[in-house]
This record gives structure tokens, C-alpha cells and sequence, in this order.
């Protein structure tokens, strides 16, 4: 009985700490140096152009039409 109470409560330690965690990265701002605001900008860009580089390939999965787009 002992061992079981034992393991519960280190469940329930793991699980707070783990929430303590989560919490304290939620109230993290913006990055205040410039450095990091590049990096973040550079990370957007590329999520933006990953985006419409997937909606461009699902309009027209194999190439556009009469764009040449052939392999010899």
C-alpha cells in the first residue's frame, strides 16, 4: 500500500511540474532582442511560403498546363 501511495504521489509531482512548465511558457512575451524578432520574422516568412507552396501544388498537382513543365 505504502509503494502505491509512493508512485501517486510522483505521478502527481511529475504532472505538476510539467504543468509549472507549461504555464511559465505561456506568459513569455515577444522577443525583446534583435536577434531573436530575425529569427522569428525569417520563421514566419517560411511558414508563409510553405503554405502557399501547398495550396499552389494542390490547384495544380502536375504543373500548370502549357507551362513546359515536361521532362526530356
Amino acid at each position: 500500500m505504502g509503494a502505491f501511495v509512493a508512485l501517486m504521489a510522483g505521478l502527481g509531482g511529475a504532472a505538476a511540474w510539467c504543468a509549472v512548465v507549461l504555464v511559465r511558457r505561456g506568459r513569455r512575451g515577444s522577443t525583446e532582442n534583435a536577434d531573436g524578432l530575425l529569427i522569428e520574422q525569417a520563421a514566419r516568412l517560411r511558414a508563409q511560403e510553405m503554405k502557399t507552396d501547398g495550396r499552389a501544388f494542390r490547384a495544380h498537382p502536375h504543373g500548370e498546363r502549357g507551362s513546359g513543365q515536361r521532362r526530356h
